[in-house]
């Protein structure tokens, strides 16, 4: 069972900026799971649905959506932090980049960074340098940043 990190107020946070805090476990990539996702988003697209049409083109096989990946990072996220501040929220996702198409069958690792933590007028504000990589080759499949903000202690 991996360790978690745990934050138990604002300077946790300041005292990792810079440092790796996520490199989670591999998630196998199934076509039940990109369908699921699919079916939530009205995505009906043949290349995450055909697997012979898919088999007959250059892709190989059904791919993930292009938000498939960052969908999967609050699972990855909780299995290896405990925050404990009052108030959570996710402020956005930028600079989402597909860098390679993720097949069915793939198996991705999460790895996140503290990329800054900001002081606002209420709590702070952190940023996560998010990387998707293939777990048998660590070539990155996607990167984003996630923003999340932090509010409710007495600190603050």
């Amino acid at each position: 069972m991996t360790t978690k990190t745990v934050i138990n107020n604002y300077d946790d946070f300041r005292r990792l900026e810079g440092q790796q805090i996520i490199d989670s476990d591999p998630i196998e990539i199934t076509s039940e799971g990109i369908q699921d996702f699919c079916r939530g988003t009205l995505n009906d697209e043949w290349i995450h649905w055909d697997q012979e049409r898919c088999e007959a083109s250059p892709l190989g096989s059904i791919i993930a959506p292009g938000l498939f990946l960052p969908a999967l990072f609050p699972h990855m996220f909780w299995q290896q932090m405990e925050i404990n501040i009052p108030r959570i929220i996710v402020k956005g996702i930028d600079r989402i980049r597909i860098l390679k198409p993720v097949t069915v069958g793939s198996k991705i690792v999460g790895r996140a960074v503290v990329d800054k933590v900001l002081d606002r007028d209420q709590g702070i504000e952190v940023h996560y340098a998010i990387s998707f990589v293939f777990a048998d080759s660590n070539e990155t499949a996607a990167v984003a940043t996630f923003i999340n903000r932090y509010w409710g202690l007495d600190d603050a």
